[in-house]
């Protein structure tokens, strides 16, 4: 089961349910896919198919709405 936190430009910005505790954040467009970690620091865990350019607007976008992101998370995994 997933979890939208947010759509960006045909982003899918998504949690898992019940993955690894180190909070991150899944993002798919059409069939690429990346996973960022949010913790300790923004950075890339890896990338299915996006070009540099775009893991580059992804990691801007992460980082304008990080406090969005965290917020859906601790929602999220809370929740469960």
């Amino acid at each position: 089961m997933s979890s939208r936190a947010l759509l960006i430009d045909g982003y899918d910005y998504f949690f898992y349910s019940r993955e690894e505790k180190r909070k991150h954040i899944h993002v798919e467009k059409g069939d690429k896919e990346a996973k960022f970690w949010m913790e300790p620091r923004i950075e890339i865990a890896y990338n299915l198919g996006f070009t540099t350019k775009e893991i580059k607007e992804i990691l801007k976008t992460i980082s304008q709405y990080e406090r969005i992101i965290n917020e859906k998370w601790d929602s999220h995994f809370h929740r469960e």
